[in-house]
């Protein structure tokens, strides 16, 4: 967009003695905070018709032109300026038309402005009737109509103030005219000019890039597990390893249910009772050490009652009053079952991990460090992109040995006996050539454990049911001498009691209560702030960003659009010696052409 300004002076040498300067910003800020810098060059500065020296110079958001040389002007003397610069990205492009939003005369100026015009040419000339202008006078976010409008023949509109400016007033135009007029810019062109202008979200992209390609190729190298050989259904348990150690193989990682597993191994041989009153709002759990010598619990189980019934105590309460004593159980238990199974039976490639969160934290902090504040919403983008990329890779990297691919086998066939109930499906899977063992109570609480380790606890009682009828199933549920409770014997109840309850009330004993913390004060937003000369609107695009979610970006680029100005008056009170015609703060503003006249405090 090329603009032309005129600006006619009164020098009587307090503000004006040498010159004067304009400041136009460049740097502004869309709706979801992404920065967006608008192209401006000076294409020649004038006085009276000759050429006059000028010098531009960075702001913190934009460039000041000063216009003049060393020398004093002569005074009092009448002078006019005639500032020529071009500027891009100042269009919206819409769904429906395409606009110019432009604040012409910027609410920066120190000095009442007498008479002010502007005068916008399209570069083809729009019928009339497809052309609407609007425009707003006075402060920022002001909506006075103080100017008269008009559009004088196709393509062209005018507008003429009707009244003085006072400070820091200023004249918005807006013109809409039809699609295709000025070309929009690609989608390429606009994610060219968001990674531009915020460098910030192009660090975090790059970070988000490199990690993924590291990723991809860690695993590639050590995280594919070794294939799987024949699966054969097993009628018991891999021997020599607890229901805890099965489900810690088959997940790779340690939770809750590890525990309740084992304590239901622990309950089962006979060295823990489990009680389990019920309420109308939370149940009350227990647990009661028995005494007795169980001489078929695992080593594992061992240390993990030794740990939960600690300075000879023989009771346990599930519940908040315990949480310390049972979040050291947890850990002694899973300790254990680590120094078993890593490296041995899986490997979780803890290094290349390391290394991944390595490279998300510093291109995270490298991006919000160079953002300079812009595209925050971007880089948190691609920061949630790392963390979901992170928690995959944790997931996928974990891989088992050729041993703990093998006892994996055996886990899933074992599995497999639990959870297929009907007989002759039984015997079409691969099976030993023996005929499996008959299922009564015993069995059933032999194996329970296992089946609570394996989440088919359900499926297990289901067949368990089958087997010996319901009738018989309620009868042997009820009469568990290591689970008291005084509900129903119905077996489904009784399954999910022992299966998700018990590990619901382990985790939520294991968390102490702790009380919230008041929330810290915020701080209320705000808006508004004036704008100097030179800004100006921009367009609303949708542009896909990273292949997931769609963003809006403010640009667009004019070279064929013209912007004439008019005229201005100022009132001189300072004694700065260069004109101010600006200020600092951000805004959608723009510059103008005008008429100054310097007027002292007596007279024009």
């Amino acid at each position: 967009m090329d603009v032309t300004e005129h600006i006619t002076v009164r020098a009587e040498g307090n503000n004006i003695q040498r010159g004067i300067y304009r400041d136009f910003p460049t740097r502004y800020r869309d709706r979801h905070g992404n920065q967006m810098i608008v192209g401006f060059d000076v294409l020649g500065v004038e006085r009276n018709g000759v050429a006059e020296p000028w010098l531009t110079m960075n702001k913190n958001n934009g460039v000041r032109v000063k216009v003049g040389g060393d020398d004093y002007l002569p005074v009092s003397a009448e002078y006019t300026y005639t500032l020529r610069y071009r500027t891009t990205r100042q269009l919206g492009f819409f769904a429906d038309n395409d606009e110019l939003y432009w604040n012409a005369i910027g609410q920066g100026w120190a000095l009442p402005i007498d008479r002010g015009s502007v005068e916008v040419h399209l570069p083809q000339p729009v019928p009339l009737m497809l052309m609407r202008a609007r425009g707003y006078s006075g402060r920022f976010g002001a909506r006075n109509k103080d100017f008269i409008m008009s559009l004088p023949k196709p393509g062209s509109a005018r507008w003429v103030l009707t009244q003085p400016l006072k400070p820091q007033e200023g004249l918005t135009i807006v013109l809409s005219f039809p699609k295709g007029i000025v070309a929009a810019p690609t989608r390429q062109q606009q994610l060219h000019w968001l990674l531009r202008d915020n460098i910030g979200v192009l660090f975090a992209l790059a970070g988000l890039l490199s990690m993924s390609v590291f990723c991809l190729l860690r695993w590639r190298k050590v995280g594919r597990s070794p294939a799987s050989g024949t699966v054969i259904v097993r009628y018991h348990p891999p021997p020599n390893h607890s229901p805890a150690g099965l489900r810690y193989l088959m997940q790779m990682q340690y939770d809750k249910r590890c525990f309740s597993a084992d304590l239901l191994a622990a309950a089962v041989d006979g060295a823990v009772l489990i009680e389990r009153e019920q309420h109308f709002l939370k149940d009350s759990w227990k647990l009661q050490l028995t005494g007795a010598d169980a001489a078929s619990t695992t080593a594992e189980q061992r240390e993990l009652l030794q740990a939960l019934f600690v300075g000879g105590a023989d009771e346990l309460k599930l519940d908040n009053s315990n949480a310390s004593t049972i979040k050291a159980a947890l850990g002694v238990h899973e300790q254990i079952l680590f120094k078993r199974c890593q490296p041995a039976l899986f490997t979780r490639n803890v290094g290349s991990i390391t290394i991944a969160i390595a490279i998300a934290v510093l291109a995270s902090l490298g991006a919000f460090a160079a953002s300079g504040g812009s595209g925050i919403p971007l880089i948190l983008l691609c920061c949630a992109l790392m963390l979901a990329v992170l928690v995959t890779f944790a997931k996928l990297i974990k891989t088992p040995t050729v041993a703990g691919r093998k006892l994996m086998d055996e886990v899933e066939g074992f599995k497999r006996y639990l959870v297929v109930a009907d007989r002759e499906e039984l015997a079409r899977l691969p099976a030993p050539d023996t005929a499996p063992p008959a299922l009564d109570a015993s069995r059933y609480e032999q194996l329970l454990p296992y089946a609570v380790a394996l989440d088919v606890e359900d499926a297990w009682t289901k067949k368990f049911t089958l087997a010996v009828g319901a009738a018989a199933a309620a009868q042997a549920t009820a009469t568990i001498h290591w689970y008291h409770c005084g509900g129903s014997g119905d077996p489904g109840s009784f399954t999910s009691s022992i299966g998700s309850n018990l590990s619901s009330q382990i985790s939520s004993a294991s968390n102490s209560q702790i009380s919230s913390a008041p929330s810290s004060p915020g701080s209320s937003s705000g808006g508004g702030g004036g704008g100097f000369s030179g800004g100006g609107g921009g367009v609303v695009v949708a542009v896909a960003v990273a292949a997931v979610i769609k963003t809006v970006l403010a640009d667009c680029s004019i070279n064929a659009h013209h912007v004439k100005t008019a005229h201005l008056i100022f009132v001189d009170t300072d004694k700065t010696g260069l004109l101010s015609s600006g200020n600092k703060t951000a805004g959608n503003t723009g510059a103008a052409g005008a008429v100054v006249a310097e007027r002292c405090s007596e007279a024009w």
